[in-house]
């Protein structure tokens, strides 16, 4: 299991870094413009220079310090321990990417279909205890249906490929489906326009997909890594 553990961790530290980058070039940015398109100037203008300064970059580094923290974290969660737990339920080849989209799709895919990630200055009208167990929730949802896809497709395999991947497919969409109708949708109020917003939900959504491809794709490359041969031993006269 350690070395399950450790090739996740890497993976998930080599996938962690990147999405730091993006973090750091492109999210908090767009945070940024976000508050001065939301609050406006004058919301800074009782705060000294300097103390802004100060505030802002240390909020810059822990926000790419938590990104850097969630890839290792998602590396050994997701690609250590749960990789070693559905090893044999895994394709040999793929298997890395597999776990990588279940992995998406619990943490954020399906909650983003009822809560979908909101730029500053939008407001929901559900309150942030309410919110939060709703995420829970519907992570949940999206951890038991990709199960019960990847169960179904195991099950339906012995009648062809294109059978067994249409009923998992066929679960995964009526269980999300059925817990995005129940699940209560929250209204929102934005101070913000509507094209920065859906930009803003576009970065993050790239972001998040941007940092589980690369953990998959850092977690096939170590698994395919050869190792090194034996060393040769040189023939002698008698041979």
């Amino acid at each position: 299991m350690y070395d399950y553990l450790q090739r996740g961790a890497v993976a998930g530290a080599i996938g962690g870094g990147a999405y730091g980058l993006y973090v750091a070039l492109v999210g908090n940015p767009m945070v940024a413009h976000a508050e001065e398109l939301a609050h406006g100037e004058h919301a800074h203008s009782h705060v000294p220079e300097a103390e802004s300064v100060v505030s802002e970059g240390v909020t810059h580094v822990v926000s790419i310090g938590g990104s850097v923290a969630l890839g290792l974290l998602f590396g050994l969660v997701v690609f250590g321990l749960a990789g070693y737990l559905f090893e044999p339920a895994l394709p040999d080849r793929g298997g890395s990417y597999l776990l990588g989209l279940g992995g998406f799709l619990t943490v954020s895919g399906v909650p983003w279909l009822v809560l979908p990630p909101s730029a500053p200055g939008v407001e929901t009208a559900m309150s942030t205890t309410t919110a939060l167990y709703l995420y829970v929730g519907l992570m949940a949802v999206g951890a038991v249906d990709c199960l019960g896809a990847g169960a179904a497709y195991h099950r339906l395999k012995t009648h062809g490929r294109p059978a067994a991947v249409a009923g998992g497919l066929a679960v995964f969409a009526v269980f999300v489906g059925s817990a995005v109708l129940l699940a209560p949708s929250p209204a929102t109020e934005s101070a913000v326009p509507a094209t920065f917003e859906a930009a803003y939900v576009g970065s993050v959504i790239i972001g998040q997909l941007g940092l589980w491809g690369i953990i998959a794709a850092a977690h096939s490359r170590l698994g395919s890594a050869p190792t090194p041969d034996a060393p040769s031993v040189a023939p002698t006269a008698a041979d």
